[in-house]
């Protein structure tokens, strides 16, 4: 009894002694803790989701640290470019996010700055075989899996007030013979509405006459094809339907919700991150393709959204905390309950068979609209053709400049903001 006395008072002296060794360690104390059988880590992660995604988010996070009670996950919220801005100057110091949820079109950015990694890298093979392949192929950059999808879509559709317009239209001249009408009768302000001074919002339009915005978008240095008559083509008709007025004078990233919501227009082009807020609204709505221009159709540009995990988890009791963390919230189950707020299609192959997707006509019925879309491109220059789209195109519905000066404006803002860019 004496003997077993004095080995165990000289496992605890060892145990003491160890424990003390490992706080002198030079890891950081939040990502381990001693005197425990597993190592205690924090996630830091960082999102650009509405309020809505947000809670079920924090449900997914406090229900994953229930099941993993050593991993602390810290949420922080951004709005998209504050994201990518915060994450670059971050990440470039070493710290910041450890995952980062948002679209992909951050993934050519990061990826070429060397701030993330390959996220098949830290996840499992098996749970990259549970993902639909058209999604991991969007999240891809230069061959390499950077990040894990977890909603596919993203795109702009055409959403129409049921109570006005019973069946949508097929054609953009009948949307503008149908909003014509409703105005005469004076049933609406205007007929359409969108964001008039995001390109992100008019861009559909551009691919119906035939335009695109780089050469070759898997070249290692594309090029910007905004000097066309296509572009040209493409600010006449957002000109003209400014002009005829079947679209607002003015219409910010707020103006079209509130003018949709209130009755006031009969269509609104927007994404299926609008749904929740109008079923909120009262608004009894459906979904449509939006009409094509001329027999061609619009092609708005697709995105998946997901997971990016930072070149800075180096350490192995953090890769495996984010390898957890990732697989977890991109199960099934958690998945279909992130589907309930962002109203977009799941990536588990799993989820994307369940009845709650496969019977939900605001889901499935997003389908046609995304077999017409082109994804986003992912690569940094996209950054230099959004910049130089958005003053140009506000020029144009001000009457500051023409449709055809609007081209060669737009190539030359591109050309230097991609050089400023340094690729």
């Amino acid at each position: 009894m004496k003997r077993s006395s004095k080995v165990l008072a000289s496992a605890l002296t060892l145990m003491l002694v160890a424990t003390a060794f490992v706080g002198c360690s030079s890891k950081p104390a939040s990502t381990v803790t001693t005197g425990t059988s597993a190592q205690k880590v924090t996630i830091n992660f960082w999102e650009q989701d509405d309020d809505k995604t947000q809670k079920v988010l924090d449900d997914l996070i406090k229900d994953f640290q229930s099941k993993n009670t050593n991993i602390t996950v810290k949420r922080t919220h951004y709005e998209t470019e504050e994201l990518r801005k915060q994450f670059v100057s971050s990440a470039q110091g070493g710290t910041g996010a450890d995952v980062v949820l948002g679209p992909n079109d951050n993934i050519g950015t990061f990826a070429t700055g060397s701030l993330i990694q390959p996220a098949d890298a830290v996840v499992s093979a098996d749970f990259i075989k549970t993902l639909d392949s058209k999604s991991l192929d969007a999240a891809k950059y230069q061959g390499k899996q950077y990040m894990i999808p977890d909603r596919n879509g993203n795109e702009l559709l055409l959403i129409y007030n049921k109570k006005l317009v019973p069946t949508p239209p097929k054609t953009f001249e009948e949307l503008i013979d149908i909003s014509k009408k409703l105005q005469a009768d004076k049933k609406v302000q205007n007929g359409l509405v969108f964001n008039e001074v995001e390109p992100f919002f008019t861009i559909p339009y551009l691919a119906a006459f035939g335009g695109k915005v780089f050469d070759d978008v898997n070249s290692a240095s594309p090029k910007p094809t905004l000097d066309t008559q296509a572009v040209k083509d493409w600010m006449s008709f957002a000109k003209k339907l400014h002009d005829d007025g079947i679209i607002p004078k003015e219409a910010n990233d707020t103006v079209p919700d509130s003018l949709f919501k209130d009755g006031k227009v009969a269509f609104i082009v927007n994404g299926p991150w609008s749904f929740g807020d109008y079923q909120k609204a009262g608004v009894d709505f459906g979904i449509a393709a939006i009409p094509s221009i001329n027999g061609k159709d619009p092609a708005p540009m697709s995105a998946v959204k997901g997971y990016l995990i930072s070149a800075s988890v180096k350490d192995g009791a953090k890769k495996d905390a984010v390898k957890k963390f990732v697989e977890f919230m991109n199960s099934k189950d958690a998945q279909l309950k992130m589907v309930a707020s962002h109203n977009q299609l799941p990536t588990n192959l799993e989820a994307l068979k369940d009845d709650k997707i496969t019977k939900d006509p605001l889901i499935l019925g997003q389908k046609e609209q995304l077999d017409k879309s082109i994804p986003m491109p992912i690569v940094p220059q996209m950054r230099a053709i959004w910049d130089a789209m958005k003053p140009v195109q506000q020029e144009v519905l001000t009457g500051k400049t023409t449709p055809a000066n609007s081209s060669a404006s737009m190539q030359q803002k591109a050309e230097k903001g991609i050089k400023d860019l340094g690729l």
